[in-house]
């Protein structure tokens, strides 16, 4: 018995202009916002850098000598950040229900500003230019600037209005478009007092009825007009800044009025120490009202303030107090209305809430919301959620998913990583090309659409080299079975092939549709594991053969190839032709392509393909040898993926060498090797991709159809060396160059191969 000893040398490399691999033919990730026309939907954080640094939003500090441990009220929030993405509030309006609006002041110049009834100061309070201004300060004009620097206004007067005016106020506000409504004023009572009332049988309208001198119908009235207001818009309100126990009766409504719930923030005021090189919150000092009951809709932040003043139209002066933080979180809402429009008034909210910095307080944790999608966030009774972050707010909350359906409650959700379409090393950069410039949406927890470059999803296949002197080491008993069935006087010979590793590869060989340096010419290429049985009829015309196999797909474990074929080869004196025909049943891919979870591939996938092949002996033992293929497949995808539709694709596919045999001793052969792998020369394909979302959470699609011909066509040049030193022993070199390697233009591959091998006895 003897034995085999080998040993093989194989290097492959990327040449010049060569691509890696790997998720996308996208050169970028970046998940961004779906947001308007103008905004980048990513932080620039040199222009956060720039923008934090400006006289304008350093201003906003400038009434208060800080040491270093003390916050910026801006940076505080990360509103550097979120402008950086080059949002600014444009186009969304701004309620604000306050008093002393000067509104020829500066800072809203330019401003498209609603008035409900008289705003002018009242009995000289300057306090709603103060909040209007932090909320919707301009950028570029005047000494500050505001969170919505863009943002225009709605005011009204709540001392000339009263509640029942301010209930038509609010319908205002809301029938003009207003995405959010701040309020910077309210009662010292605390809400404990109007559930008192109410433990005796009073409605919520008729409890805070007590407290004032409105009637129950007007708090009814206000009550319905809040509810109403946030089917479109936010409802924020400043805690009371006396510490009353617990949350403020206006500030809290929702806890004794539950339908106000819905899109609805409380904010208090908190003196903040920091660690002066990371900004990150050390503790925190209350300084109004806690949030109390009201903590689970409640935010905190810094209320010292430098802002616009009703003195004039250029005059400036400081403030403290919950007053100017509520704007803070008002003009925060109206980056989110801007940034998601297709977002509600409660998820804009809850974005804000579910983001916030908590941290300062993580191990004084009160209760948890959990706000849906695996998204929770701890909250205390004294700092409700925390310090909103804007930034955060504005970026993917929890895991982001494509999602396939009618709507985001009902639709199924993949991961970014699970959801994507290889192309098999046919198409190369086809499908990329396709996709290059369509934005496709992607959703985060909760519910925020972002916008991604729909090519990232594609994995482009590559012709991997593979050194032909591999065969020359593998015991073909175990790689390669094949057994022939017949006597030597029969003119019919019947080989069967089974569990073949390399696949099809004998069968395309004895086809003359391969050769030992160009294996993948053929749709018979992408079998993998296979059987297959061939049988063919010599006569005095030539030689006639059929043939049937079934294999495992290449590109897909749970794919399959089936098929069968007919061919006829004409002896000509020292040379032969084969003509050939193959029908293919590809089951899990389309030409190699292989879709997963959202993006889906045809269940069953036909093609059908004739080749030639020749072979010619001439003298000084030289052997010409090629073959080609054309061919056409169809495949109609099923299914709730996005994919719809593939139209019918050509392919080719060639190749052409020459042997020399004896050329320096005797024995040893050289092959000289030009081929075309398969490629999709043409051929569309179909898809609805989903582009964003609606009010109500149904999935907006666009539908995409594109050609998947490639951009380039591979052209392999390969070369081979073979001979035997000894009885005993081979030995094998082998070199490849490509062109437009994969399929793509403009790429370059190469490898190279040794093998030698020896028998043992």
């Amino acid at each position: 018995m003897s034995s085999a000893c080998a040993s093989i040398l194989m290097l492959a490399a990327c040449g010049p202009g060569a691509s890696g691999g790997g998720t996308g033919g996208s050169t970028s990730t970046s998940i961004t916002a779906a947001w308007a026309t103008g905004s980048a939907g990513t932080e620039n954080s040199a222009l956060a850098t720039t923008i934090a640094n400006s006289s304008e939003f350093l201003a906003v500090d400038r009434n208060y000598v800080r040491a270093s441990t003390k916050p910026h009220a801006y940076r505080l929030i990360k509103l550097h950040n979120a402008l950086s993405t080059g949002l600014t509030g444009s186009g969304q309006l701004v309620a604000v229900v306050d008093d002393g609006f000067l509104t020829t002041h500066e800072e809203f110049s330019g401003k498209i500003i609603h008035e409900y009834g008289i705003v002018a100061p009242y009995l000289g309070s300057d306090h709603g230019t103060h909040v209007a201004s932090i909320a919707t300060g301009n950028q570029g004009t005047g000494e500050i600037m505001g969170v919505a620097p863009e943002a225009d206004l709605h005011l009204a007067s709540f001392e000339r209005n009263g509640i029942l005016g301010l209930g038509y106020a609010t319908e205002d506000a809301a029938s003009k478009g207003a995405v959010v409504q701040n309020n910077s004023w309210g009662y010292n009572y605390s809400i404990t007092n109007i559930q008192s009332q109410m433990s005796s049988g009073k409605s919520a309208a008729a409890a805070l009825a007590t407290y004032t001198t409105d009637s129950t119908a007007d708090w009814q009235y206000y009550i319905n007009a809040l509810d109403e207001f946030q089917k479109t818009g936010v409802i924020v309100f400043a805690n009371a800044n006396t510490n009353l126990g617990d949350v403020d009766m206006s500030a809290g409504l929702p806890v004794v009025a539950p339908e106000l719930a819905e899109a609805w923030i409380s904010v208090s005021e908190v003196e903040f120490f920091i660690d002066a090189s990371t900004e990150k919150i050390l503790s925190a000092k209350l300084l109004s009202t806690p949030c109390g009951q009201a903590a689970e809709f409640c935010l905190v932040g810094d209320g010292e303030t430098y802002a616009a003043s009703d003195n004039a139209n250029n005059a400036y002066e400081g403030g403290a107090g919950t007053s100017y933080t509520a704007p803070q979180v008002a003009g925060a809402v109206a980056l989110l209305a801007e940034g998601f429009p297709s977002l509600t008034p409660g998820e804009w909210r809850d974005r804000l809430l579910a983001s916030a910095d908590n941290l300062f307080f993580a191990s004084n944790i009160d209760g948890t919301t959990d706000f849906g999608g695996g998204v929770t966030h701890g909250y205390s009774d004294i700092f409700g959620h925390g310090v909103m972050n804007i930034s955060a707010a504005l970026q993917p909350i929890g895991d982001v998913s494509v999602v396939r359906g009618a709507d985001l409650s009902s639709g199924t959700r993949s991961s970014l990583g699970d959801a994507s379409i290889s192309t098999g090393a046919s198409y190369g950069d086809g499908l990329s090309r396709m996709l290059r410039e369509q934005e496709m949406a992607v959703f985060d927890a909760l519910n925020g659409d972002f916008s991604i470059r729909a090519d990232y999803f594609v994995q482009e296949g590559k012709n991997t080299y593979q050194s032909a002197s591999v065969d020359q080491l593998q015991d073909k008993g175990q790689s390669r079975t094949s057994l022939s069935l017949g006597d030597e006087t029969s003119n019919v010979n019947n080989v069967l092939y089974f569990g073949a590793q390399d696949g099809l590869a004998q069968l395309q060989t004895d086809l003359g549709l391969a050769n030992s340096l160009a294996p993948n010419v053929s749709v018979l290429s992408f079998a993998e594991t296979a059987t297959a049985v061939y049988q063919s009829h010599e006569t005095s015309f030539g030689e006639y053969g059929f043939y049937g196999f079934s294999a495992q797909h290449s590109e897909n474990l749970n794919g399959s190839l089936s098929g069968a074929g007919a061919s006829a080869k004409f002896n000509l004196g020292n040379s032969s032709l084969r003509l050939g025909f193959n029908q293919m049943v590809e089951s899990g891919a389309f030409l190699g392509m292989v879709g997963n979870d959202a993006f889906n591939t045809p269940t069953l996938a036909s093609a059908q393909s004739a080749n030639l092949s020749f072979n010619t002996d001439l003298s000084n033992g030289i052997n010409l040898f090629g073959g080609a293929e054309l061919g056409r497949a169809v495949g109609q995808a099923s299914g709730d993926g996005f994919v719809t539709n593939f139209d019918g694709a050509s392919f080719s596919g060639f190749h052409i060498g020459v042997a020399k045999a004896d050329l320096l001793q005797k024995g040893d052969r050289v092959t000289l090797s030009l081929a075309q792998p398969i490629r999709a020369d043409a051929g569309t394909v179909t898809m609805n991709l989903p582009v964003g979302r609606d009010k109500d959470g149904n999935i907006i699609y666009d539908q995409v159809t594109g050609n998947l011909s490639p951009s380039g066509r591979e052209i392999d040049i390969a070369a081979s060396y073979f001979m035997q030193p000894d009885a005993f022993s081979t030995l094998q070199f082998d070199v490849m160059y490509a062109l437009d390697a994969g399929h793509v233009a403009g790429e370059r591959t190469y490898g190279i191969g040794a093998s030698f091998k020896r028998d043992l006895n």
